[in-house]
């Protein structure tokens, strides 16, 4: 018995160090990639040459003024952007996809990202602010930041008068996700052409608008949220049994759907009201990342993260270079994700979720 437990225990830690393993192979792919979209863009610069404009200016060293705007002012801050959009996007994914048991949960099937949108297509085509007296071109940003999380409230408000199961959760927040979607419509039929070309790229998303200024609260509000749900790790583990399950642990899994949720919502808000809906990465990051860790959500999360990360710089490197002058990161990211989702799909073992 002892040397079975033994056993048991050296096969339990040489899984966590695979783990570990491979959220530090996904890490160090997320670097290599950060490094080389830095060489592409519409300005013409070898990928050696900008990694070397690149630590020059850390160090201090002369570098070409104009290899400095495009490389540091430009392509530096986008590449932070991604490495943000995708980790954040793919934690909220994972914690969606946790709190539901549902494969096909993710941020915006709760309605964040069709609110998201409708508050920017207020800003951009009616000139609308929700918030008076607030700096002006900071419109469309925080409308779709305010906008984005209504559906959650709403379906936070409705658990306060009723009990909700986790698919009425999902279906509530579809629900919501349909009928923005339509005044959205309605909008952009009106709305002139210059209006509505702004009004179309935000909707498929785009890194285009990330800047110096942007990172700071891009940054700031994905590290501390993530920070928070990495701390919900092990209820977020006990969320697998079942609610009853749980229940008997001592634990309320409404209060923990609840509470994670937000926080997941929040950390979706504060991306998705500065780059617009980059798809896919919320829903095909998590799936990917337990393929290779498992469920545990002390080595998902971070895997997710570091996928997460990985996916989207590669996807913008792909869109800097597609066409005349590059195409948004948003639908290059779908053509992939389209079609791994699918491969994850045939080859996902069946006790993935286990």
């Amino acid at each position: 018995m002892i040397t079975d437990n033994v056993t048991i225990k050296k096969q339990y830690a040489s899984a966590n160090r695979k783990r570990v393993l491979w959220i530090i192979a996904f890490i160090l792919i997320s670097g290599g990639l950060f490094l080389i979209t830095l060489g592409f863009g519409v300005y013409k610069i070898s990928i050696i040459d900008a990694i070397s404009v690149f630590f020059n200016h850390i160090l201090g060293n002369p570098v070409d003024p104009r290899d400095d705007m495009y490389v540091w002012d430009t392509r530096l801050p986008r590449a932070i952007g991604a490495i943000v959009v995708g980790a954040g996007l793919s934690i909220a994914g994972a914690v969606m996809q946790n709190d539901f048991k549902n494969p096909l949960a993710e941020p915006y099937t709760m309605g964040i990202s069709s609110g998201a949108f409708l508050g920017a297509t207020l800003g951009i085509i009616l000139n609308i602010s929700i918030i008076p007296f607030i700096p002006e071109g900071s419109e469309v940003v925080v409308n779709a930041y305010i906008f984005s999380l209504i559906p959650v409230g709403i379906i936070v408000l409705i658990s306060k008068f009723r009990k909700l199961t986790p698919m009425s959760m999902i279906l509530t927040g579809i629900a919501v996700m349909f009928l923005f979607s339509s005044i959205s419509q309605i909008l952009m039929v009106t709305a002139p052409s210059e209006s509505l070309a702004d009004a179309y790229s935000w909707r498929v998303g785009s890194l285009d608008r990330v800047r110096w200024s942007t990172l700071p609260v891009m940054v700031a509000s994905t590290v501390i949220l993530s920070i928070l749900l990495y701390f919900f790790a092990k209820k977020l583990n006990v969320m697998y049994v079942g609610d009853k399950s749980v229940q008997t642990l001592g634990e309320n899994p409404t209060n923990i759907r609840i509470i994670t949720m937000i926080l997941a919502s929040l950390l979706t808000a504060g991306i998705v009201s500065y780059t617009g809906t980059i798809g896919f990465i919320g829903l095909v990051g998590p799936h990917v990342a337990r393929i290779f860790v498992g469920s545990n959500n002390r080595y998902l999360l971070p895997a997710s993260a570091a996928f997460g990360a990985a996916f989207i710089l590669f996807a913008d490197t792909i869109a800097k270079v597609s066409g005349i002058n590059g195409l948004p990161v948003g639908v290059i990211s779908s053509m992939i994700g389209g079609p791994l989702f699918m491969w994850i799909l045939i080859k996902m073992r069946k006790n993935v979720w286990a």
